[in-house]
């Protein structure tokens, strides 16, 4: 997926559809975090992420993601309690996949329900509530986002392994396993 002509896509797309800022908002923010997993077709998000992002409430930020799926802007596929999946689907290959005319358009494949997302690493969030217990609050959920931000995901991973194996679940001790080696990789 290339990022800039996804996002030219998208301002393309609103010239001829009116969505509200808090939709765009969502959209961009799915770009981005599908640009930290390195373009995953369907990558996970978990709902605390997305509305302390937008800062808004749950239920705000769910309408507007039905906004985008409505739109075909999204495919979201829920997973009870756990994080949803998202796939974002394409401006760019979108338009260079307009069937020739008296061509039949080709029927995608129907994605079967498999646990595809257990053979994809588990991000930050996902790991978070697995290994350190109970359900994110939007603030511990800021914090790992703004980690992220920061240190990258797969360091803050390493970093939620390092603090577990030291006995400590803790978000804070997280952190000043971050600081720490980045003071030591600056000597």
């Amino acid at each position: 997926m290339n990022y800039l002509k996804e996002i030219n896509g998208f301002m393309r797309f609103l010239e001829t559809t009116e969505l509200k800022p808090t939709t765009q908002a969502l959209w961009f923010h799915l770009m981005d975090i599908n640009n930290g997993c390195s373009w995953k077709e369907w990558f996970t998000v978990p709902n605390s992420r997305l509305y302390s992002r937008l800062g808004v409430s749950e239920k705000t930020m769910i309408e507007h993601r039905k906004i985008l799926i409505e739109h075909g802007r999204i495919e979201y596929k829920p997973r009870g309690t756990g994080a949803g999946s998202y796939r974002i689907v394409s401006l760019e290959i979108k338009a260079s996949m307009t069937p020739v005319p008296d061509e039949e358009p080709e029927k995608p494949n129907e994605e079967k329900p498999t646990r595809q997302e257990d053979k994809q690493p588990m991000n930050a969030f996902e790991f978070y509530e697995s290994h350190f217990g109970g359900t994110l609050n939007s603030f511990v959920s800021q914090q790992i986002g703004g980690l992220i931000d920061d240190f990258g995901e797969e360091n803050v991973i390493k970093a939620m392994e390092i603090t577990l194996k030291n006995g400590v679940q803790n978000i804070k001790y997280v952190q000043r396993v971050l600081s720490n080696q980045r003071a030591q990789e600056g000597v």
